[in-house]
């Protein structure tokens, strides 16, 4: 720093002898810099106090005639700046002496503090050092510097989604990786929409409050693929514009669980209607049973009586009637059975084929052509072969009467598969007949609902299949297909079973022989028409209207069949059972049951662990007929 001044100024007003070169180093002095005034050699003019505040390890040095060389030498002698500072030091002063103006300020660390050294040359040769205490600055700094270093590491490891971009264009300005994994790295945006009005709709929804949260959009991933996502944003001022930062979080999974949700709710709540339900027609066919057993048992015997045409037609249509009315109340007791017959390893193929074998063999038949397409090695199913083959009659049928009811298709595909990973056996019935309408589709499996003419369908066939397919473990949907036609899945779980060695060889028949037959049942009507059909096929009957006289009749005569009602006042059938498998295990092994109570928990659970033939009520009476030959013929073991 040069100060001049002329001596010719006259003294200021204040007062004789002062001059402005006093005034001038009471400014110095007052400042808070430390200032060091150098001649053209080198050698210090003065300093002020701020300069002597800052360097008290050479304090004692500080004096006019201090020559810059000593200066540094004492400097970095007494530690007040390191070695390698007081080399910058030098080299500054030797770039203003080679004739620069001014050098770059360096920042050198002085024991617990940090000053910024600035050298200037003077008009006079020499220079001007100025020291500042940037220790506070330079803390701020630091931790600036700091706190802008973990900003971009948890950016640069976050797991959201984050990215800048231009309002007006899309502009990417900073994609975080995890954005850049999920969406790409397109320079603009508009990548990341499935379409350009998803965009605008999302920029027009942050535009008035400057801000959107979980907008869900469409978006389109780094492998182009769409995925639905909820997106976040907040616009922000950066440079002079307008700017978006958003995040964008992928809800695929979430969307996939809720969808699966909302599944599991409609499976109960058809399971908890179809066990309401259930129970209702439970009562309903146990009431039916008994009279309407009496009805088709005597309208069936009508037809084989010596009758007038007239009155055979007539008899023929009670018949007709009263055989549907039984298998009405047949399927509502099926569809409300709380669990399978008998479980057992049960070749599905083989009861598939024995369906279809039974539909075309039937007194209608089928009219369309049914493609049959069975894996090959499939394995067994855990299962009710009964059942599972009027699911599969149901699904058939269906199929068949619509393409017949609507002129539309020709053909039903049957196809078994194994589904190993899931060990499941997957069946479906595909028709290329009118198809569902799409307003029906979530009905089809309720109970009653049937779209036939009144008289023409139940509305159970269906019901019924779900009800078998659940109490097997399995499921049963409706398929999405984009032609025309319907598709039906069913999908069981296999058990895997060893298979015998060799064909299991049928005993030979023993022939047919008859015998003294103890009918038990506390209704009349009922144990009256089982006695009539039993005297037509040769045996001889005695009846027995509850279970302890049928124990006072087995006590004084033999029998080779027993058949016996389930629900009776008193001892009951199952008293009756157990009576005899105690006192005559033999008698308890001809013994067989006819009711109409086959769906509560425990008739099931007895029937099962009894293991005895079993006939449901409403009778047929060629179904009786064959219940009775097959007990001879197997011994009624």
């Amino acid at each position: 720093m040069a100060v001049r001044f002329d001596p010719s100024v006259p003294e200021a007003p204040d007062g004789p002898g002062r001059r402005p070169s006093d005034m001038l180093e009471e400014v110095i002095d007052a400042l808070s810099e430390g200032l060091a005034i150098f001649d053209e050699n080198a050698v210090l003019l003065r300093c002020n106090s701020g300069f002597e505040r800052m360097n008290t390890t050479v304090g004692d040095l500080l004096e006019p005639g201090l020559d810059w060389s000593l200066l540094l030498r004492e400097w970095t002698a007494r530690g007040a700046v390191s070695v390698q500072d007081g080399e910058r030091l030098s080299f500054m002063e030797a770039r203003l002496a080679g004739g620069d103006w001014m050098v770059t300020p360096l920042e050198a660390e002085c024991g617990d503090r940090v000053y910024e050294f600035v050298m200037r040359s003077t008009a006079a040769g020499g220079f001007v050092l100025v020291q500042t205490d940037v220790t506070e600055r330079h803390g701020f700094e630091e931790a600036e510097r700091a706190a802008d270093q973990l900003v971009r590491k948890v950016l640069e490891n976050c797991p959201a989604n984050i990215i800048m971009s231009r309002v007006g264009d899309g502009e990417v300005i900073y994609r975080s990786p995890a954005a850049t994994e999920l969406l790409g790295n397109a320079e603009r945006t508009h990548a990341h929409f499935a379409s350009r009005a998803e965009r605008a709709d999302f920029i027009t929804a942050v535009l008035p409050d400057g801000r959107v949260d979980d907008m869900p959009v469409t978006g389109v991933r780094a492998d182009g693929t769409r995925f639905p996502s909820l997106v976040s944003a907040r616009l922000i001022q950066y440079r002079g514009e307008d700017v978006l930062v958003s995040s964008t979080v992928d809800v695929s999974k979430e969307v996939d669980l809720r969808r699966r949700l909302a599944a599991q709710r409609e499976q109960i709540f058809q399971a908890e209607k179809m066990s309401a339900l259930g129970e209702l027609l439970a009562g309903v066919a146990h009431e039916l049973n008994n009279p309407l057993s009496v009805v088709v048992g005597h309208a069936l015997m009508l037809r084989d009586e010596e009758i007038s045409d007239d009155v055979r037609r007539r008899v023929e249509k009670i018949s007709d009637a009263a055989e549907r009315c039984a298998r009405i109340v047949k399927s509502f007791l099926a569809m409300a059975r709380q669990q399978p017959t008998r479980l057992v390893p049960t070749d599905i193929a083989e009861t598939v084929l024995m369906a279809v074998d039974a539909l075309r063999n039937g007194a209608d038949g089928l009219g369309a052509e049914v493609d049959l397409q069975i894996a090959p090695d499939l394995p067994n199913v855990r299962g009710d072969a009964h059942q599972l083959s009027q699911l599969v009659i149901n699904l058939v049928t269906n199929a068949d009467q619509a393409i017949r009811d609507s002129g539309t298709g020709d053909t039903i595909g049957i196809a078994l598969s194994h589904d190993a990973g899931a060990q499941m056996v997957e069946l479906r019935v595909t028709d290329n007949g009118p198809g569902i309408p799409q307003e029906i589709r979530s009905r089809i499996f309720d109970p009653l609902f049937t779209t036939k003419p009144v008289g023409s369908g139940t509305g159970i066939g269906l019901a019924l299949c779900h009800r078998i397919a659940t109490a097997h473990a399995g499921r049963i949907a409706l398929a999405e297909t984009s032609g025309p036609g319907t598709t039906l899945v069913v999908r069981l779980p296999t058990t895997e079973v060893e298979s015998d060695a060799a064909a299991t060889t049928r005993p030979p028949e023993a022939a047919v022989s008859r015998g003294a037959v103890l009918v038990v049942d506390d209704e009349e009507d009922v144990s009256d028409l089982i006695r009539e059909i039993l005297q037509r096929e040769g045996f001889e009957v005695t009846v027995a209207n509850s279970a302890e006289t049928a124990l006072e009749r087995v006590a004084s005569g033999d029998f080779a069949l027993i058949l016996s009602d389930l629900n009776m006042p008193g001892l009951g059938g199952r008293g009756f059972y157990k009576r005899l498998l105690r006192d005559r295990p033999a008698l308890a092994r001809r013994m067989g049951f006819v009711t109409g109570d086959t769906m509560s928990p425990q008739a099931r659970g007895f029937l099962d662990r009894a293991g005895r033939p079993f006939l449901e009520k409403p009778i047929a009476p060629e179904e009786l007929r064959r219940l009775a030959r097959a007990m001879l013929k197997g011994g009624a073991a």
